[in-house]
């Protein structure tokens, strides 16, 4: 097999790996009620005659709903902001009884499992009586006895075989990410023994599971498949931080959607594993971050009387990116050989107060001159305010430098009502409701439009995620992972629209993209990642 067709079977078994991380939970949940029965039966069902029957939260139903559209089982329609769902290839999918075989994994689900214990040595007893030890032993003797007659059949086959990956994926899972975040694959090699200094029963079952997963060989050797998923562990690491959320699906659709809401800003969240998602965050978007060198490389090298006063990165985190682009700034620009001359203004802007105090420490460590501010993404007056106060900075002088953060913005009710017809398949929630996709394009539209002021100098440095239309994705299943993307977004009331629809209403508040440094990924006609320096006109 040549290297790409190894590369895209091994994404592709990654991709849907978080599939079904997010998938099976989801199902059993929607099946609670027998939901998936009662549309094989109707054909086709509003998401309102759903809601009221199921006494259903409509905005997470529609999400739920239309993550099984992504995969080809269901059909979506919105006809005038209402939006239906039809049979697909739904009967011929529950034909072979794919949601009882999801149920194998439900304990994980329906527990809090402390992935962490895998790390802990001698407490036999506990290991021995622990919930996922068990689970995975279920498993595992699944996979070796009843898996091996079903694999014999004509399921092998069958256009739904996936299945057995999506329970792959959620067994493994988090297990990746655990090991991966305490530095077990730092030095691993394709045909070297995979060495895991963990309590010999764990070692015994990860062993195994690793050995069906086809991680690694029979003599526990890693295998060039094993090593490509063990290097890419940071891609699970997004989707298995919002475990917290899948795990509490039930209560998003049918009961209390506030029980994964906190009280404050001060207050830890409680749907995402933050420090998690960082870490996957970081690690998964290496790519995205090349093209954003090259815009910043590009601007810091213009003439001195051309170039920005400092940048400004919104969404900081935990300020890697503010070093990496000061780094870069200095080692590799014309801005850089002159900083005595032109200081550069840098500052790292959150609406988590502990990213802000992992920003300062970063900063410190890394000898960097620059600053911190509380900042919201949906009040740039009150950021240029703030940071003329407490620093005499301009924001318009500064560079805008944001990444995944705009769809993060807490949604505010449009104050127009421009749009009558959304152009957008997505679905979107806030606090239980739907927002009709008009609505969120006015809201998006009025977002930007706050932050034209300070964008006229030196624009915006965006990078942002999209999703795409279901029917698109359910013809892509394997090539994405927008159906992780859908869920996790969706269910925690995050805004991710397609990109088209996103220049479009970035061009209506006069920003207009810089054509040379206009990127999408993975491909122009999937364009699930973009990344783009909008100029103020």
């Amino acid at each position: 097999m040549e290297e790409k067709e190894k590369k895209i079977l091994f994404l592709s078994n990654l991709f849907q790996h978080l599939d079904g991380i997010v998938l099976i939970p989801t199902i059993i949940t929607l099946q609670k009620h027998k939901v998936l029965n009662y549309i094989q039966t109707q054909k086709k069902c509003s998401l309102l005659e759903l809601s009221e029957k199921y006494n259903a939260n409509n905005g997470y139903l529609n999400v739920a709903l239309r993550l099984l559209c992504s995969q080809g089982i269901l059909k979506q329609n919105i006809i005038n902001n209402e939006v239906f769902f039809s049979d697909a290839k739904l009967g011929e999918w529950m034909s072979i009884d794919i949601i009882e075989k999801y149920k194998m994994v439900q304990v994980l689900y329906e527990n809090e499992i402390d992935y962490k214990a895998i790390l802990t040595i001698g407490a036999t007893q506990a290991i021995e009586n622990s919930i996922l030890l068990n689970t995975l032993k279920q498993y595992i003797n699944w996979k070796g006895q009843e898996c091996q007659t079903e694999l014999n059949t004509t399921i092998k086959n069958h256009p739904w075989s996936k299945w057995q990956t999506h329970i792959e994926g959620a067994i493994i899972g988090p297990i990746i990410v655990l090991l991966s975040r305490h530095k077990y694959f730092e030095d691993i090699k394709v045909d070297e023994v995979l060495l895991i200094d963990i309590d010999d029963m764990w070692k015994e079952v990860i062993m195994q599971l690793f050995y069906d997963a086809k991680i690694v060989n029979e003599n526990h050797k890693l295998t060039e498949y094993g090593y490509f998923l063990l290097k890419r562990a940071t891609s699970y690491g997004v989707t298995v931080s919002y475990l917290p959320t899948f795990k509490n699906i039930n209560n998003l659709i049918y009961g209390d959607h506030t029980a994964l809401t906190v009280k404050s800003i001060e207050e830890e969240e409680i749907h995402v594993d933050r420090s998690m998602n960082v870490w996957g965050s970081g690690g998964a978007h290496n790519t995205y971050f090349k093209k954003v060198d090259q815009i910043i490389l590009d601007l810091f090298n213009l003439p001195i009387e051309k170039q920005p006063k400092g940048f400004i990165d919104i969404g900081c985190g935990n300020g890697k990116l503010i070093e990496h682009v000061f780094d870069l700034i200095y080692y590799k620009t014309k801005r850089g050989k002159c900083l005595k001359e032109h200081p550069l203004f840098i500052v790292g802007s959150d609406f988590n107060y502990k990213a802000l105090e992992a920003t300062k420490q970063t900063i410190h460590q890394a000898d960097i001159w620059a600053k911190t501010a509380f900042g919201d993404i949906s009040d740039p007056d009150g950021l240029a305010e703030r940071l003329k106060k407490q620093h005499n900075i301009n924001l318009v002088d500064l560079l805008n430098v944001r990444s995944f953060l705009d769809h993060n913005r807490i949604y505010e009710t449009p104050q127009h009502n421009k749009t009558k017809q959304s152009e957008s398949t997505g679905s979107f929630c806030y606090k239980g409701k739907r927002i009709n996709n008009c609505s969120i394009e006015q809201n998006l539209e009025e977002h930007l439009g706050k932050w034209y002021p300070y964008l006229k100098k030196y624009g915006l440095l965006i990078v942002e995620l999209h999703t795409i239309d279901p029917i698109l994705a359910s013809k892509n299943i394997g090539k994405t992972a927008i159906t992780a993307y859908d869920a996790s977004h969706g269910f925690s009331d995050q805004y991710i629209i397609e990109y088209k629809l996103f220049l479009k209403i970035a061009k209506k508040v006069g920003l207009t993209p810089d054509s040379e440094h206009e990127y999408t990924f993975p491909s122009r006609e999937i364009p699930i990642v973009s990344i783009n320096r909008f100029i103020a006109k």
